[in-house]
């Protein structure tokens, strides 16, 4: 990396989006070939290197404060990881609906039902709601949490996990794929995780 790309690395950490454009466009062409021959066949109608892109340039801006740049080719192995990581969770999230091994195959029966299987997702411990007050309240700071997400994972977590529509109905809605929109909702999940804490706050172990 050159003093020109350091340069723009140093902006782009202290929050210049214009550098990270700039970089990101830089790397492009070296991402894209890492990932080449990496989408199996038979997802290559649901999923492109595109859409894996574009995930890994929302995570980039998302997180380019918590980079700490290590050597010339940090940025570059960075945002390589994070291609790599979204095409991972892309692929597993798409073998996990063909297999029909999503929660979503059974339907909340009201509204607050809906609030309560997100949240039991998200927590991934084998928990239940405790009471009925603390039912609320999880219902509540997921709510909150929900309005903190980044616009498209917002869209995502309503349209699939709250409202049930299939991944191919929310992915026409939002003008990218279903392999896009599962890669969104892993971040979103993630995401909702870090902000809602431990799940024992709302839930109690049985």
């Amino acid at each position: 990396m050159g003093s020109s790309s350091q340069n723009l690395l140093s902006q782009a950490a202290s929050g210049d989006g214009r550098a990270l454009a700039d970089l990101l466009e830089e790397h492009t062409a070296t991402v894209r070939r890492g990932l080449a021959g990496k989408i199996p066949r038979r997802w290559q109608s649901v999923l492109s290197l595109d859409d894996v892109l574009q995930q890994t340039y929302i995570d980039a801006f998302l997180n380019i404060s918590r980079f700490d740049p290590e050597g010339e080719a940090s940025f570059a192995s960075w945002l390589a990881s994070l291609a790599k990581y979204n095409l991972v969770d892309a692929l597993r999230m798409l073998e996990t609906d063909k297999r029909g091994g999503s929660y979503r195959r059974v339907q909340p029966e009201s509204d607050d039902d809906s609030f309560v299987a997100l949240y039991d997702l998200l927590s991934a411990v084998g928990t239940t709601p405790s009471q009925g007050a603390a039912r609320g309240e999880a219902r509540t700071a997921l709510e909150q949490a929900i309005v903190q997400l980044p616009k498209v994972y917002r869209q995502v977590v309503q349209m699939y996990d709250l409202e049930g529509r299939p991944a191919e109905e929310v992915a026409r809605a939002l003008n990218r794929s279903p392999g896009a929109v599962y890669m969104v909702r892993v971040r979103a999940h993630r995401r909702l995780c870090d902000l809602m804490g431990r799940p024992s706050k709302y839930f109690s172990s049985v």
